[in-house]
C-alpha cells in the first residue's frame, strides 16, 4: 500500500486546511524542519487516524485531548488517501472520540518517538516493557492474571477466616468441655454426643418458668398500682369528708340553708337575663319588671355566697373521689384478671409448695376477696417465685449450653468442610496462576529472543568493529512484567548499556529494537514513522544509519522519517545519500494564522537537472547559484573526508575558492570517478569508464 496524500484541517497545527502529497514511486519520505514547524502534527495526524493512539500529546502529563483541535476550532478533520482507499477521522467535543470511516480496515502504522527511545532504554525494567505493547500485546492475558490472584486472594481470605471461626469455634467447645469435668475422651466427641440429644422437653420446661416468671412480675408491677390507687382514693375520701364537713356547717350559718334554692334561683337568673324582651315572671305568670326581678334575684343569691362556695368545693371534691374509685376497680380487675390465669398454672406446684394451698383454694367469684385472698398469701407466693426462678435459671443456662454446643459444632464441622474445599480451590488458582504466568512469560521470552538476533544484526550493521552488540531482550526473573536490555562492550558480556554506551550507541539502539519489532509484527502494508529519533550520531554513524534505512525500506509500505537534525537533510539535499528512494519535504516557519507549510523541495542534483534540461526554467544565473552549492558541498565533504589543510573559520564557512584551494596535488593526482557494472555473476567488479577529476577541478 502507497501513500498518496494526506489532508488536515483544523488538526493541531494545522489551523488552515492543507494537503501534504507523497511520492508513491518512493518508499521514504522525509520531513524536514525546525522545532514548532509541524513534524508532530503530520505524526500525531497519521497516528489518530490509523491506531487507537493519540500521538506525541499521551507522551505528556496533564495533556488535555481537546487540543488535538486546532485552538479556537470546534472540529478536525484528517483525511489519508492510498492506492488502498481513502480513510478519514472526526474530532470533535472534548477530543476524547474520533470517529473513523471506515471503522477497520486502516493500514498498520508502527511508530517511534524520541520519547519512547528515552522511556526504552532509560526507565526502569518494569516501566520499560511498557513501550512494547503494541507489539507484544498480552494485555488480555495481563487481565486474565490480575482476575486469577484476585480470586486467590479473596479465596485466601475466605479460607483464613474459616480457620478462624474454626479455631474460636473449637476453643469455646474445649472450654465447656472442661466446665463439665472433661467426660469423653475429646471435646469433640462429647461435643456430638451432646448435639444429638433431644431437648424438647428442657425447652418446653424453660418456657414454662419462663411464662410463670413473667407472669408474676407483671402480677406484681399491677399490684403496686392497685396499693398506689387505694391510697389516692383514701385521702381522696378523707377531702370528699372534709367537704361534706364544710357544707354542713354553711347551712346552718344561712337562714334558709336550702342548696337546692341556691341553685334555683342561680338558674332562674341565668334564664331571665338571656330573655331581652320578658316581662311576665315564668314561675306564677304575674307582671313583672326584668331589672327589679334580675337585682332582687342577686340580692338573694349574694346573701347565700357562703353556702355557695361550699357547696361547689364539695361537688368537686365528689367528682374528684369518683374518678379515683373509678381508677381503682380498674385496677382490681386488672390484677383479678392476672391471678385467675396464674392461679391455674401453680396448681401442679401444691405439693412442693404447700402453703400455696389456701391461695388457691381461696378464690371465688368475688374481685375485692380474691385480692385480699392474695395478700394475705403473698408471702408463700413470693417464696414460690424464688423457686420458680432458680428452676427458669437452671434450665436457661442447660438449654443456652446446649444451643452453645450444638451451633459451634456445626460452625466447626460445616467450616472444616469449606475450609477444604477453599485449600483445593487454592490450589486450583495457584496452578492456574502458575500457568497462565509461565506460558504468559514463555511467549513473550520467546519473542524476545526472536528479534534479539535481529536487533543485533542490525545493530552491529550501524557499529561494525567497535566491540559492542551482542544485544539480549528478555524478562526479569520472578518479575510479572520487567523486561531487561543485556549487551556487551569490550569484552565485558551481560552488561546494563546504559551503565557504559554512549548516547548517540543507546538512541541507534532504541531505534534498531524498534525495527526489529516493526518488522515481525508488521507487514509490506506497514508504513513505519520514526519521530524525531536521530539526534547524537556523528557523519559516520549517519551514514550507515542511512544505509540501514534504505536497505530495510523493502520490509514496509513506506517509511516517514521526521527531524530537524541538519545533517541529515544535507545528506539527501546534496546527493550524498541515495535520493533516488526518498521524497523529500521541507516545513517553512509556522503561524497561528497560516499554519503548516510545506515545501515540495528536490535534491539538489534533481533541481539542477531541471534548470539545465527545462526551457522555461533555464537561467544562467539560477544554475550558477544551484551548481555552485552543489559543489561546495561535495568539496566540503572531499576535504573533510581526506583532511585537507584548509585556514581556520569559526562557523566553517569556506567559499569555493578556499575549499578548492584547499585540494593538495598529492591527492588531486588520485581522485577519480569509476564507472562499474555487473559482471557475469551479477556483481558490481567492472570498471566500464574511469573519469579523472584533477582537470575539471583545475578548470572550475
Amino acid at each position: 500500500m502507497r501513500l498518496n496524500n494526506l489532508t488536515l484541517d483544523c488538526f493541531r497545527g494545522a489551523t488552515q486546511p492543507i494537503t501534504i502529497h507523497f511520492d508513491p514511486a518512493k518508499p521514504i519520505t522525509m520531513v524536514f524542519g525546525e522545532n514548532g514547524n509541524g513534524k508532530s502534527t503530520i505524526i500525531d495526524a497519521l497516528t489518530c487516524l490509523l491506531t487507537e493512539n493519540r500521538g506525541s500529546i499521551e507522551d505528556k502529563s496533564e495533556t488535555e485531548q481537546k487540543y488535538l483541535k486546532s485552538i479556537g476550532k470546534t472540529e478536525a478533520k484528517i483525511s489519508l488517501s492510498t492506492n488502498g482507499g481513502t480513510f478519514s477521522a472526526t474530532i470533535t467535543g472534548n477530543g476524547r472520540t474520533i470517529v473513523k470511516n471506515p471503522e477497520a480496515g486502516h493500514p498498520t502504522l508502527k511508530f517511534l518517538r524520541r520519547k519512547m527511545i528515552v522511556n526504552l532504554i532509560e526507565a526502569k525494567a518494569s516501566e520499560r516493557y511498557k513501550e512494547l505493547k503494541d507489539f507484544i500485546d498480552v494485555a488480555e492475558i495481563f487481565k486474565c492474571e490480575d482476575e486469577l490472584r484476585k480470586a486467590k486472594r479473596s479465596t485466601e481470605l475466605d479460607y483464613n477466616s474459616k480457620v478462624s471461626i474454626i479455631a474460636d469455634s473449637s476453643e469455646t467447645l474445649e472450654n465447656a468441655w472442661v466446665e463439665e469435668g472433661s467426660p469423653s475422651a475429646s471435646y469433640l466427641a462429647w461435643a456430638e454426643t451432646q448435639a444429638t440429644l433431644d431437648v424438647s422437653d428442657l425447652t418446653a420446661e424453660t418456657q414454662k418458668f419462663r411464662n410463670l416468671k413473667s407472669k408474676w412480675v407483671d402480677i406484681i408491677s399491677k399490684y403496686e398500682s392497685y396499693i398506689s390507687a387505694k391510697e389516692v382514693l383514701v385521702i381522696a375520701e378523707l377531702h370528699l369528708r372534709e367537704k361534706h364537713e364544710d357544707l354542713e356547717a354553711a347551712k346552718l350559718s344561712d337562714a334558709v340553708g336550702d342548696v337546692t334554692l341556691l341553685a334555683l334561683l342561680e338558674k332562674a337568673k341565668t334564664y331571665i337575663e338571656h330573655n331581652v324582651q320578658i316581662d311576665i315572671c315564668p314561675v306564677c305568670s304575674n307582671d313583672m319588671e326584668k331589672q327589679i326581678v334580675l337585682e332582687s334575684l342577686d340580692s338573694r343569691i349574694a346573701t347565700m355566697s357562703v353556702l355557695k362556695i361550699a357547696s361547689d368545693a364539695y361537688n368537686l371534691s365528689k367528682t374528684s373521689f369518683d374518678q379515683k374509685k373509678q381508677i381503682l376497680d380498674r385496677e382490681m380487675l386488672a390484677i383479678n384478671n392476672l391471678l385467675l390465669p396464674y392461679k391455674e398454672l401453680i396448681i401442679e406446684f401444691e405439693d412442693s409448695h404447700h402453703l400455696i394451698n389456701d391461695f388457691i383454694a381461696g378464690f371465688g367469684e368475688e374481685i375485692e376477696g380474691n385480692i385480699l385472698n392474695f395478700v394475705n398469701n403473698k408471702i408463700h407466693l413470693d417464696d414460690l417465685n424464688i423457686t420458680i426462678n432458680l428452676n427458669e435459671e437452671a434450665k436457661s443456662k442447660a438449654l443456652s449450653q446446649h444451643n452453645l454446643i450444638v451451633t459451634q459444632f456445626r460452625s466447626i464441622s460445616e467450616n472444616k468442610l469449606r475450609a477444604e474445599q477453599l485449600q483445593s480451590l487454592i490450589q486450583s488458582l495457584t496452578n492456574a496462576l502458575e500457568v497462565v504466568e509461565s506460558s504468559r512469560k514463555e511467549f513473550i521470552e520467546t519473542e524476545l529472543e526472536s528479534i534479539s538476533e535481529e536487533v543485533d544484526r542490525l545493530y552491529g550493521s550501524l557499529h561494525p568493529g567497535e566491540e559492542i552488540g551482542n544485544i539480549k531482550l528478555f524478562l526479569k526473573p520472578n518479575a510479572q512484567s520487567s523486561l531487561v536490555v543485556g549487551g556487551s562492550f569490550h569484552g565485558e558480556t551481560d552488561i546494563a548499556p546504559q551503565s557504559l554506551y554512549s548516547e548517540s550507541h543507546l538512541d541507534t539502539l532504541g531505534v534498531c529494537i524498534f525495527m526489529a519489532l516493526a518488522k515481525k509484527y508488521g507487514d509490506e502494508n506497514t508504513i513505519l514513522v520514526l519521530d524525531d529519533v536521530m539526534m547524537s550520531v556523528d557523519e559516520n554513524h549517519l551514514d550507515r544509519f542511512i544505509e540501514l534505512l534504505h536497505s530495510e525500506c523493502t520490509h514496509f509500505s513506506n517509511i516517514i522519517v521526521t527531524t530537524h537534525y541538519r545533517p541529515w537533510r544535507d545528506r539527501y539535499r546534496n546527493n550524498r545519500a541515495p535520493g533516488g528512494s526518498v521524497h523529500f519535504l521541507e516545513l517553512r516557519n509556522w503561524t497561528l494564522e497560516s499554519g503548516i507549510k510545506v515545501y515540495n523541495g528536490k535534491l539538489v542534483l534533481e533541481e539542477l537537472k531541471q534548470l539545465v534540461n527545462n526551457e522555461e526554467d533555464f537561467h544562467r544565473e539560477n544554475i550558477a547559484s544551484t551548481a555552485g552549492r552543489m559543489l561546495e558541498n561535495i568539496l566540503d565533504y572531499l576535504t573533510m573526508k581526506f583532511q585537507s589543510r584548509l585556514p581556520r573559520k569559526p562557523k566553517n564557512d569556506y567559499t569555493l575558492s578556499e575549499l578548492l584551494t584547499g585540494l593538495s596535488s598529492a591527492l588531486l593526482n588520485n581522485l577519480k570517478v569509476e564507472h562499474i557494472t555487473r559482471d557475469a555473476e551479477g556483481a558490481y567488479t567492472v570498471i566500464d569508464n574511469t573519469v579523472l577529476l584533477k582537470p575539471i577541478i583545475e578548470r572550475l
